[in-house]
């Protein structure tokens, strides 16, 4: 049977049976969730990891005999969808390339995908279609989006709780903007999820007469007693701007952006190459030339930019290429311990950069900017002495009191683009409604659910603590797109990381609410519901879902990517501890790392993204699901590879194979070393599960077990797998669901591997001496094999003698005491014959004496290689003779040593 065939006849029974829709009560509960995924395209494998992570984590507790709830959604608040389905209406070559060629979307589908509605619907058909074909095992009748209206009143809800503790306000502040369009944006808004970061700069003005003035931004005004000459593209465009600062000249697309925050009156344009060769006035009263660049980015701070040769290597290695640098010597203006006359020199030396062009001058600028920084000290001007990052503010402020710059504000991690195309820029923005988690007592009760919390990994709190630090007011309101109206101003809507906080609430009873009109959701109704506030006569339906929400909240885990620790999960966290009391804070977050395809990131212009409904079809759903989870640690990114992911599907398969083995009962020696291997693996795993060490139970689980059982059918003359197909499915199903069930029905079993309950290790079973044994013949073929190769024939007798007792005493003596001494002294005082022998012996552990593994006694290695002698015999084709090293005819016997049988081939 092919596997998309088996998975699916699996999933019908899930689908038919309800598998995944848990009562709202009885039992130990566990609600796990993670994002809500975004329609505005289909997913890929890259989304699979924090999927089939949470489904192995509920599997596994439903093992538990939990009753597990894990819901799904869809994300549709803000303008990511409005702009997408514009670019669909636009015919933008590049988009329907991408949904074209790369997600396979009909060309009559595109066409109705330029209505906003329907393209919400169709995407997120698909991302649920993908989900049920991974065998995730999701409550979908939970499922709503975040534009219904029932969802809207909840948010809204929200919002007053949060505006009644005093958490929203309104106010002018500078914010991330699209000009295009006319809102404030976040990571949500932008192409790649990059979160504008917005930093505070130094517009300095460089007198060119008359009260014109050239400006430079610039992070570090105190450099300014160092400049030498100013740059700037002859290819620009300059706009000549009347500001209440004087007439100034910007590079035309940074006026753009810079006009957002300020004034102005655009008076002209001229060209670039106008201002090269000009001469402009420092604020300290030097003249210097403005001289051509290519490199100056007109759209970058203010399109001009200021040379400091003595402490900025891309300035230095400028003039250098230009043959200026004896004309325009650079001008040291702060040292550091260790550094050289002109420190920019110094660093360009030491790392033998070459040009500008050569990565090593990023590495020289910021290893050059970071030890003047923390360690420089300013060696000319007033303020000579001080510590650069004090003089820094020193300087800004003689600057704009003398009126000789100002302040404005850049997306320091720039360029970042909407998602629309338009690049972003900070405007200063009236009367924007914010949520303040800046406020330091919000902070404290933020810090204080954290700290409750557990998080794997662990790791990850300083990076919490750090965000819930500096997180100041963010805006959480929108002029435009999809999301619910916000209540105190219903032509502005709630942004996307402010409606996405808490809504795992509202997941409990998502499911009730169909037979109730949105009119009836009333503040008083969730004020009851969620808090236990009011009346329970609010509603009919009030203290049944009051009951059903504090059935399954406290939510027990999180889980999510890893970019989402400093934006998403602390609002979450802040959310969380502001709107419910302390017994319905959340338990557990969980973050994992990202999947690389064929070892590089996945990206449309590279086109190797590989859609997961895609994946599925060419490999089946476990496949993909193990190959996505099993190749890294939790918060590593993994690498997803077609011949992995083909080297897991032959695997797969061979456990299919092995189900004409299914009879029960093998009471040889292999078959007690399977029975043993099997329940150290149940034991081992659960301690694996809770930890959510999920690489570690896929090499263990599924790379091993295959390992073994294809040595055990070689080694047992009977094999007998009944017993250990049934266990081994069951405890693997969170992985692979749809092979679990594949296997138990094939075994003959009663009812569903999902229903049934983790198989517990027999105890009594795991024999360390028995697995010793095997291990030590194993080890036998292996050294037998090496041997033969190394001679260039085929043994006819093979001799394979145990170590003499002596030899055990003096390595059970190092072992215990980690000391070669403690060997030689029990030789010497039970008088072994040959104390030369005994100390050469001692001597050949020393290397490895404090790691020395536990052997097997005389005759128990003895015993496993009796039993083998057949197998060995079938395996080389060769005479067998087991024997003792005391009294052996083979001079070579001596070589023998605990664990490690001397091997004699004739």
């Amino acid at each position: 049977m092919e596997f998309r065939e088996m998975e699916k006849k699996w999933q019908g029974v899930w689908e038919k049976g309800g598998a995944y829709n848990p009562k709202d009560e009885g039992g130990e509960k566990q609600f796990y969730t993670a994002a809500f995924p975004y329609p505005n395209s289909p997913q890929h494998i890259g989304h699979g990891r924090t999927y089939t992570i949470l489904d192995i984590h509920a599997r596994y507790a439903r093992l538990k005999g939990k009753n597990v709830l894990l819901p799904m959604a869809f994300h549709v608040t803000g303008t990511p969808i409005l702009a997408m389905a514009k670019k669909i209406r636009e015919k933008d070559e590049e988009l329907l390339r991408i949904f074209r060629d790369i997600y396979g979307i009909p060309e009559e589908k595109l066409a109705e995908l330029g209505d906003p509605k329907k393209l919400v619907m169709y995407f997120s058909g698909e991302i649920e279609e993908g989900m049920k074909e991974m065998g995730y095992s999701i409550d979908w009748r939970r499922k709503f989006y975040t534009f219904d209206r029932y969802f809207s009143k909840f948010i809204q809800w929200q919002m007053k709780k949060l505006h009644e503790l005093g958490y929203i306000t309104q106010g002018n502040h500078r914010l991330a903007w699209c000009p295009s369009c006319g809102n404030v944006v976040s990571s949500h808004d932008t192409k790649g999820d990059v979160d504008p970061e917005i930093e505070e700069v130094t517009a300095v003005k460089f007198g060119l007469g008359g009260g014109e003035f050239l400006v430079v931004s610039t992070y570090r005004p105190e450099t300014v007693y160092g400049v030498t000459n100013l740059w700037v593209s002859p290819k620009s465009k300059i706009v000549r701007v009347k500001t209440k600062e004087g007439v100034l000249y910007f590079g035309k697309d940074a006026w753009e952006a810079v006009s957002l925050q300020m004034e102005g009156e655009v008076l002209g344009e001229i060209d670039g190459s106008v201002l090269a060769g000009k001469k402009a006035m420092t604020p300290l009263g030097r003249g210097v030339p403005v001289l051509p660049a290519s490199f100056v980015d007109p759209s970058a701070g203010t399109g001009i930019v200021m040379s400091v040769p003595a402490h900025a290597p891309y300035d230095y290695l400028a003039l250098r290429d230009l043959d200026k640098l004896e004309e325009l010597p650079p001008i040291p203006l702060l040292s550091f311990p260790g550094a050289t006359e002109i420190p920019a020199k110094g660093i360009i030396d030491k790392l033998g950069v070459e040009g500008q062009g050569d990565v090593k001058a990023e590495i020289a600028t910021k290893e050059l900017y970071k030890k003047e920084a923390h360690k420089g000290k300013m060696t000319i001007g007033e303020f000579e002495g001080m510590p650069v990052l004090e003089a820094k503010e020193r300087v800004a402020e003689k600057l704009a009191t003398e009126n000789k710059a100002f302040t404005i504000y850049v997306v320091a991690n720039g360029p970042v683009v909407c998602r629309c195309g338009t690049r972003i820029a900070v405007k200063r923005v009236e009367n924007q409604w914010f949520i303040n988690y800046g406020d330091e007592e919000w902070k404290i009760k933020a810090k204080e659910c954290l700290a409750e919390m557990s998080l794997i990994p662990e790791k990850t709190r300083k990076d919490y603590l750090r965000t819930v630090d500096w997180l100041k007011k963010k805006a959480c309101t929108r002029s435009s797109g999809l999301g619910t109206p916000f209540p105190f101003d219903e032509s502005k809507i709630v942004e996307p990381l402010s409606d996405s906080t808490i809504y795992m609430a509202f997941y409990t009873i998502a499911h009730e609410l169909s037979g109730m009109s949105p009119e009836e959701l009333t503040e008083e109704f969730f004020d009851y519901v969620f808090l236990g506030k009011g009346d329970k006569d609010v509603h009919p339906e009030a203290e049944k879902l009051r009951k059903i929400f504090l059935y399954w909240y406290p939510l027990d885990a999180r889980h999510s990517g890893a970019d989402l620790v400093r934006n998403h999960l602390p609002f979450f966290i802040f959310n969380h501890a502001a709107v419910f009391p302390k017994a319905q804070w959340p338990k557990s977050i969980i973050v994992n790392g990202f999947v690389l395809m064929e070892g590089k990131k996945m990206s449309k212009s590279l086109g190797n993204i590989l859609p997961l409904r895609e994946a599925i079809r060419k490999y089946g759903a476990d496949v993909v699901r193990f190959s996505v989870v099993g190749g890294a640690d939790l918060p590593q990114d993994t690498n997803f590879e077609t011949s992995i992911a083909e080297g897991v599907k032959e695997r797969a398969e061979y456990m299919l194979s092995l189900s004409k083995y299914r009879k029960a009962g093998d009471g040889s020696r292999a078959g007690k070393w399977l029975r043993s291997r099997l329940n150290r693996k149940l034991r081992d795993a659960q301690l694996l599960y809770s930890g959510m060490q999920i690489r570690e139970l896929g090499q263990m689980l599924f790379y091993e077990t295959v390992q073994e059982l294809q040595w055990y059918i070689k080694r047992s003359e009977t094999p007998a797998l009944g017993e250990f197909l049934e266990k081994w499915c069951i405890a693997f199903s969170p992985f692979m669901p749809h092979l679990a069930e594949e296997i138990w029905s094939g075994c003959e079993k009663d009812g569903l591997a999902v229903e049934q309950k983790y198989p517990g290790p027999e105890y009594g079973a795991i024999d360390d001496a028995v697995e010793m044994g095997e291990k030590l013949i194993l080890g036998v073929l292996g050294d037998v094999e090496n041997i033969e190769k190394r001679f260039g024939k085929k043994a006819s007798r093979i001799y394979i003698y145990a170590a003499a007792p002596w030899k055990r005493e003096i390595y059970r003596e190092m072992r215990e005491k980690k000391d070669m001494r403690a060997g030689i002294e029990w030789a010497k005082a039970n008088r072994v014959e040959d104390m030369g022998a005994a100390s050469k012996f001692a001597k050949s552990l020393l290397k490895k004496v404090h790691s020395l593994p536990a052997v097997l006694g005389e005759e128990e290695e003895l015993g496993a290689l009796e039993d083998a002698k057949a197998f060995i015999s079938r395996e080389t084709g060769a005479e067998v003779v087991i024997g003792r090293e005391g009294g052996a005819e083979h001079e070579k016997a001596a070589a023998a040593a605990p664990g490690k049988p001397a091997i004699i081939l004739e």
